[in-house]
């Protein structure tokens, strides 16, 4: 019965990448809610585009051509 029992730990390049996706994600998180001027850097982009949105609305309904 030799070549039938697995290895223990089967560590193929697939979870290999997944391993270092999970790692990468969780430090990145970590990172997020740790660092207050860090949060607020990566959530600037979304808070800049609500604000264009609104001025667009704005403008759009005050007759103003986009």
């Amino acid at each position: 019965m030799t070549g039938m029992a697995q290895p223990v730990a089967d560590v193929t390049a697939m979870n290999l990448i997944v391993a270092l996706a999970l790692l990468f994600a969780a430090g990145f998180f970590a990172a997020w809610a740790l660092s207050p001027r860090l949060r607020a850097w990566i959530e600037k982009p979304n808070y800049r585009f609500q604000r264009d949105a609104r001025a667009y609305d704005r403008d759009l309904s005050e007759g103003k051509r986009p």
